[in-house]
């Protein structure tokens, strides 16, 4: 980590393009942070109906126009970079942070170096089972039933709650009759290629069309599916620098002295995979805030009080003489998504030069 962070400011001084992108983006992100405090005269969805289409740089209380209902456009433009952020951010930490763990595993174990017992095989497989049931069928049910949040999280911890006290009484039993001397080889390399292909056929803006018909529009709900279509990029790079890495002598070295193989991926493999997972992170939110962007613009998914650059340029669709509400948003997303595919580029290649 210290290393790359070294060659970031060496990036810095020393490329013009990357700096620019940085600056750009550390100045969007210093606005985002102090929007609360912005005197700023409206809201995002604050309506002014006498000044629909206002064209921008006329009145000064809206210094960049308005829409067909009188909202804002910078308002909308700041709030919306915010919220097109405080989607993409949090989706693809988690989402690096689940690939990396999966491809990390799927590397350095692959097909036979995994042998749990029985008794463990089944308690992850039930494991498994609950937490797709209480994690993914129940908030996805509970959003299409439009339930009072408290009562879905009610329910899920209630849910959990029982799983556990079941495992407490029925773990002594399981243990007598599925002894650990018995061992079975987890192929997980093979399930996480199978799972990522699985992933991968499926096309993302259809599956997103799909659920959005069936559920009210949650900003919470697509961030789930976000997270788990989003994963399996980071998983197949960070598997392929495993393989890579788990080659080299000085794994070997660190294996001779016995030390523990969970020891041996966090403090000697991980920190050699920093970069390629930094780069795919980035790259990860420059799609993120795109596809939020396309979906807002299409109505699909999102709350319609949900302040976004898409929204704010699908409302050119009811005045195609409002420019405004094209050029604006559309610089702003635009140059972010450049910004940051920028960074990505020169992180890629500090990474090769290695």
């Amino acid at each position: 980590m210290k290393a790359l962070i070294r060659n970031i400011g060496h990036l810095y001084k020393t490329r013009w393009s990357f700096k620019l992108a940085a600056v750009y983006l550390l100045l969007l992100l210093m606005l985002i942070l102090a929007l609360p405090v912005l005197p700023l005269p409206y809201l995002p969805n604050e309506l002014d109906l006498q000044h629909t289409f206002q064209k921008p740089f006329i009145n000064s209380q809206h210094l960049l126009g308005t829409d067909q209902l009188g909202r804002d456009v910078l308002a909308n433009l700041l709030h919306g970079a915010r919220n097109g952020l405080s989607v993409a951010i949090p989706v693809m930490l988690l989402s690096a942070f689940l690939g990396t763990t999966i491809g990390v595993v799927a590397g350095y174990y692959g097909n036979y170096k995994l042998r749990i017992s029985y008794l463990k095989a089944f308690i992850v497989s039930c494991t498994i089972v609950s937490g797709l049931y209480y994690l993914g069928y129940v908030p996805v049910q509970a959003s299409i039933q439009a339930l009072p949040i408290h009562i879905t999280y009610t329910t899920i911890a209630t849910g959990l709650g029982i799983w556990f006290a079941l495992w407490l009484v029925l773990y002594p039993v399981l243990k007598r009759f599925l002894p650990s001397s018995y061992t079975i080889a987890i192929p997980v390399d093979s399930f996480m290629l199978r799972l990522t292909e699985l992933l991968a056929s499926l096309p993302r803006m259809m599956l997103l069309i799909g659920i959005a018909a069936f559920a009210s529009p949650s900003v919470l709900l697509l961030s789930v599916v976000f997270i788990c279509t989003y994963w399996t990029g980071t998983a197949r790079l960070a598997r392929a620098e495993m393989l890579r890495i788990v080659q080299l002598p000085y794994i070997e070295a660190a294996l001779s002295t016995g030390m523990r193989h969970r020891h041996v991926i966090i403090r000697e493999a991980l920190p050699n995979m920093v970069t390629p997972v930094v780069v795919s992170f980035v790259f990860g939110v420059a799609s993120l805030l795109a596809i939020e962007s396309t979906l807002s613009f299409l109505g699909i998914g999102f709350p319609a009080d949900f302040a976004s650059w898409g929204r704010l340029i699908g409302s050119i669709r009811q005045n195609l003489s409002a420019w405004w509400l094209l050029a604006f948003p559309g610089a702003f997303l635009a140059l972010t998504v450049l910004a940051l595919q920028t960074i990505s580029y020169h992180l890629i290649r500090l990474y090769q030069a290695r």
